[in-house]
C-alpha cells in the first residue's frame, strides 16, 4: 500500500478494480475492502488443509482468496501437485455449491452489490 512512507493505491483506484491484500482471512461479502483484498497465501499446506479452508469459507459463505506462487516445486513458496490435485478435485465434486472465478469476475461481482447498499 506504500512504497517507504508515500501511498500509492489511491492513484491506482481509477485504473483498477481491486488489489489483493496479504491478510490471512475470510470476509462476508459487504466487509471486503476491494483495494486490500484477504487471501491465504499459500506454502507447504496439506490437501486436508486446503480442503478445510474451503468447507469454512462455503458454512461462513465467506470469500475465500488463494494465493499460489508455486505448484510441484517451481517456487521456493510452494504446495505439492498431490495437494494441489486434491483440492482441484474438491471444488469439482462441489462446484454446484462453490463460485469459482478470476479475482476481476469478484470484484466486480462486489462492487456492484456493494454499490446497492
Amino acid at each position: 500500500m506504500k512504497i517507504h512512507d508515500t501511498a500509492y493505491l489511491d492513484g491506482m483506484k481509477k485504473d483498477f478494480i481491486g488489489a489483493r491484500g496479504v491478510t490471512p482471512a475470510m470476509q462476508t461479502i459487504d466487509k471486503v475492502d476491494l483495494y486490500n483484498i484477504n487471501c491465504h497465501g499459500i506454502n507447504g499446506e496439506t490437501a486436508e488443509q486446503l480442503i478445510d479452508l474451503v468447507k469454512q469459507a462455503m458454512s461462513t459463505h465467506t470469500l475465500l482468496v488463494f494465493l499460489f506462487h508455486g505448484v510441484g516445486g517451481e517456487h521456493s513458496l510452494n504446495v505439492s501437485v498431490e495437494a494441489h490435485s486434491d483440492l482441484l478435485h474438491f471444488l469439482k465434486v462441489n462446484e454446484k455449491n462453490i463460485w469459482i472465478a478470476t479475482m476481476i469476475d469478484v470484484a466486480k461481482y462486489i462492487q456492484q452489490y456493494q454499490q446497492k447498499q
